[in-house]
């Protein structure tokens, strides 16, 4: 998609080059030195930034044309500050009378004009989008044309994108060569920020005559400004907003990130709450950007790359992969798990306290059993389970133009106690929601760990591209096939099984897999919930996701299941009704609705101190199963 904006800047130049060239007899030629009372003025002319677009070209950050209704002052009433206030006072009034813009100048602004511009034109109005006014304001009435940044969507996907500011102060002092025409702005946060450079463009150079009787006598664009270059992001614009209006309805703080699972493109990336990036366009107030920075909730921290939560039990399909991988707990390997398990003098729980009988690495990711997973971890020990996180990518920072936390990964669990906790995400492991999506696109693709890709490339007015940023595979899929068999099958009961943690998210044309999540963490230094669900949708191509919301402290009744997968369920319901606009196919075919006893035999609630817990013998899992059925 080409932006204008380049054009349109030339055109506006073109047409005050034309204006000079009827006001001069004769041959068109520099004036300078032919006319006494002329003064000239080189200014540097800022080019318009390049827009940032989504997948599909649309624009979710641009710049639009705005103007300024603007004002000279005659020789005669220039020599002293109260005729020049005078006459300033005198021509708004008359002004008000034609144009509805509101007209005012400050009495500071004013008085600094004067003393060091006070042969150049004066701003009396805001910035205004009006393309009129009345045509018969006067000779010496300016309109300025100047270009602000706009983001038309408003606060979708404030957070990636980012806002600008002011690049430098408002030039106020005496006229410097070359300074710029209007103020400059540049990139503060997001890919506003990161993308700077190639936004910016290269400034342009004109030059005004100004004539004493206060007119712009010529003016000549030496160098025309080359706009800045356009930044196509991966972002897909309906599921992004659908994404957010899913969010804000839930009333929570949290996130949201969905990717496609074989490239790593970010699809969404939301954050709630948000901010409205227009308004630091517009130039933001003091009031009002405190306002934001000291909002308890934090509306200019972007939870989904920035934040780090306890992933809970969406960590636990980790500890399947170790065991197995290790090979210390085959996929069929029961282990006696009940409501709480003693271990080394300290009682665990688990989530429910009906659970209770023998549990292997499926039955135990679909019902989420903490006590099946404190066992296996016990087994399996640290070492296995922490390299596992690592390969998944857990513990690093992703790669990607925003600001990215790593989370927490530990080095090691020295005690059984830190063990247990790590089994179950909690203690001090710690991930973001992209982290997490990530993970889940790596068992949806079955291949690799893609790197998260949120920029495609960049290109310039004219089509031209540059700076292509290809996908990237990060590491190979560290688990084999049965394996992943293993736990794919686990995160289909997960959704679709009748005992399952997330059956609110269960579509009936197309498969989702997930995996809740609760844990504990601390929030302004008290105790609170997060709940999470990741997974992935069965679509072509597939799109991972994972949503955390943060519940406040005192805060009950919160689960994975019942808090997070409804919001995310909305999501997947439009992807599922509406997939062109999502940006992926598939074959729709009735999902399966399991309903296989996942436990058996209850037992009481087994004592582990050392050695590790006794389990009931394993058998050969049946390889082949899951993919006949899913796959």
């Amino acid at each position: 998609m080409r932006a204008r904006h380049g054009t349109l800047l030339i055109c506006l130049c073109l047409a005050a080059l034309d204006d000079a060239r009827s006001q001069v007899p004769g041959r068109f030629e520099p004036v300078v030195g032919t006319r006494a009372d002329l003064k000239p003025f080189y200014f540097s002319i800022p080019a318009p930034r390049g827009q940032i677009l989504d997948r599909k070209g649309r624009p979710l950050a641009q710049t639009v044309t705005m103007r300024r209704i603007q004002i000279v002052a005659p020789l005669k009433a220039r020599d002293t500050l109260e005729h020049y206030s005078a006459w300033v006072e005198e021509t708004l009034e008359a002004l008000r009378k034609d144009i509805s813009v509101p007209l005012a100048v400050e009495p500071e602004a004013l008085k600094r004009h004067h003393t060091h511009r006070r042969d150049l034109p004066l701003t009396v109005s805001a910035a205004f989008a009006e393309e009129k006014i009345a045509e018969s304001a006067g000779p010496l009435v300016h309109l300025r044309t100047e270009y602000v940044r706009s983001y038309p969507e408003g606060d979708l996907a404030a957070h990636a994108l980012g806002y600008v500011a002011s690049d430098g102060p408002t030039p106020v002092g005496p006229v410097l060569h070359e300074e710029t025409l209007r103020q400059r702005t540049k990139g503060a946060a997001g890919l506003e920020s990161a993308f700077n450079q190639q936004l910016t463009g290269k400034d342009g150079v004109i030059c005004l005559m100004m004539a004493d009787e206060g007119k712009v006598a010529h003016k000549q664009v030496f160098t025309p400004p080359v706009p800045g270059r356009d930044l196509v992001t991966t972002l897909n614009l309906e599921t992004q907003r659908l994404a957010e209006k899913s969010l804000s309805e839930s009333k929570h703080r949290g996130a949201i990130v969905i990717v496609d699972a074989f490239t790593g493109d970010i699809r969404a990336l939301a954050s709630n709450p948000r901010y409205d990036p227009n308004s630091f366009a517009r130039g933001i107030s003091t009031a009002e950007f405190e306002t934001l920075s000291k909002s308890m909730d934090g509306p200019l921290f972007d939870r989904a790359v920035q934040a780090s939560y306890p992933p809970g039990s969406v960590f636990k399909p980790i500890v399947v992969f170790a065991g197995l991988r290790a090979l210390t707990v085959d996929a069929l390997q029961e282990f006696d798990c009940g409501p709480t398990l003693m271990i080394d003098g300290r009682e665990f729980d688990n989530w429910s306290k009906d659970d209770r009988g023998w549990f292997n690495a499926r039955s135990a990711l679909i019902r989420s059993c903490n006590t099946y997973f404190y066992q296996s971890a016990m087994i399996t020990r640290d070492a296995a389970i922490l390299q596992m996180s690592r390969e998944f990518g857990l513990g690093a920072a992703p790669v990607l133009p925003l600001k990215c936390t790593a989370g927490s990964l530990p080095a090691t669990a020295p005690s059984n106690h830190d063990l247990a906790n790590l089994s179950i995400g909690q203690g001090v492991t710690e991930a973001s929601p992209l982290q997490i999506a990530m993970m889940m696109a790596t068992i949806a693709n079955g291949a690799c760990r893609p790197r998260p890709r949120l920029v495609m490339q960049t290109q310039s007015q004219s089509g031209q591209t540059g700076d292509v940023q290809l996908p990237v595979r990060e590491a190979l899929l560290p688990v084999s096939s049965a394996d992943l068999e293993t736990v794919r099958h686990a995160l289909f009961g997960v959704v679709n099984h009748a005992s399952g943690t997330a059956k609110s998210a269960r579509l009936d044309k197309v498969a989702v897999f997930g995996k809740t999540g609760t844990a504990q963490w601390v929030l302004r230094g008290e105790k609170a919930n997060v709940v999470w669900l990741a997974g992935y949708i069965d679509t072509v191509p597939p799109l991972a996701f994972a949503i955390t919301i943060e519940g406040d402290p005192g805060e009950g009744g919160m689960s994975g299941g019942g808090t997070a997968a409804p919001v995310i369920a909305k999501v997947l319901r439009d992807v599922q009704a509406k997939p062109a606009a999502h940006g992926v196919t598939y074959e729709a075919h009735p999902v399966l609705v399991e309903s296989d006893p996942l436990f058996s035999s209850p037992i009481e609630s087994p004592l582990f101190t050392s050695p590790p817990p006794s389990a009931r013998p394993s058998s050969t899992p049946v390889r082949g199963f899951f993919s006949r059925l899913f796959r």
